[in-house]
């Protein structure tokens, strides 16, 4: 494929505190990729002071203009935001402006891909506590991401190899999850989950619903929202004809689905996902945002600050989340432009 016609992807920093810029770089070092150009936003002094961090030879093509940028045949190229920061750069612990240039730095990305001019987004990790645009503070950057596309069905979805998983209740305390566990919870959750899958291009899918309680409850004997809640919701999903079963006992529920059973599983709260997902591949889950009207995705895990500045991040999840966003943008129609 020529460089023209791959899609071209916006990439940002993240929270440059953290491991983010590092691990673009790292991606970038790499070499010319066969199914995507990327477009890095960011500073460009934080990125030439991160290649010579790595040992290694900034000869990105920059730009001041996205005019300029978007014409550009090179596989990688640059535009430069001169925000700032390079006192900030692998700090190792939150800074609010680090926050403000990392979601500034989204928003810009996101809105370029609004605009037709980027076939996609992909933003390295931010850091939620130091979310800053203006004086305004943003709980995650699903919050912004709402917002700024007009689009308040927004969800996240995680994607590992051919498992893709959401959750009900992400971060709430536990002692929460029962109340927000709710027929009408459970089949919207089937109903993303199933979205997802076929937005990623897959013809069939299989969905499992993991249970709340230790072994699906017991028939009452250790909880009822199996069968006052998730079983009815279950049970409509399918006729909606939808191909989901359940509810599963969640310590067996990810070992039949990477068995191939499932290649969906809706689960009720974040550490059931999550601690089964890390513990099959930490470095290789994505986040992609489905019910958005642009392409957007993420590594899964956060600034990583105990390998800030020492140059040992693992850039792999990284290099997963542009694969991702390659695919989703390449099973688009071309940009017309």
């Amino acid at each position: 494929m020529k460089n023209k016609d791959k899609p071209l992807l916006a990439v940002t920093l993240g929270d440059i505190t953290g491991t983010g810029p590092e691990i673009v770089v790292k991606v970038l070092r790499e070499g010319p990729r066969d199914d995507c150009r990327l477009l890095i936003i960011g500073d460009e002094q934080v990125m030439r002071s991160t290649f010579d961090i790595l040992g290694a030879r900034f000869d990105l093509p920059v730009f001041q203009s996205i005019e300029d940028a978007v014409k550009s045949d090179a596989p990688f190229v640059m535009l430069d935001t001169a925000q700032g920061g390079r006192e900030l750069l692998a700090l190792g612990h939150p800074h609010p402006e680090a926050g403000r240039m990392a979601a500034e730095a989204l928003v810009g990305a996101a809105k370029l891909a609004m605009d037709g001019r980027v076939d996609g987004v992909v933003y390295a990790p931010l850091v939620k506590e130091t979310l800053y645009i203006e004086e305004r503070k943003y709980n995650d950057e699903t919050q912004i991401l709402r917002e700024l596309l007009r689009a308040p069905g927004i969800k996240s979805v995680a994607k590992i190899g051919e498992i893709f998983r959401v959750t009900i209740a992400e971060h709430v305390p536990l002692k929460k999850v029962p109340d927000l566990i709710t027929s009408q919870s459970v089949l919207s959750a089937i109903e993303l989950l199933q979205e997802a899958l076929l937005f990623y291009g897959l013809k069939s899918s299989r969905i499992a619903v993991a249970a709340l309680n230790p072994h699906a409850g017991e028939g009452g004997l250790v909880g009822r929202e199996e069968i006052d809640q998730i079983a009815p919701a279950i049970q409509e999903a399918r006729a909606k004809g939808i191909d989901v079963s359940g509810p599963i006992p969640a310590d067996t529920v990810y070992v039949r689905a990477f068995k191939g059973q499932f290649n969906g599983v809706v689960n009720m709260y974040h550490d059931q996902a999550n601690i089964a997902l890390k513990m099959a591949g930490f470095g290789e889950i994505v986040i992609l945002f489905v019910r958005s009207p642009v392409i957007i995705t993420t590594p899964s895990h956060g600034p990583a600050y105990g390998k800030a500045g020492k140059g040992t991040a693992d850039h792999n999840n990284m290099r997963a989340s542009i694969e991702v966003a390659a695919f989703l943008a390449q099973r688009k129609k071309p940009r017309g432009k």
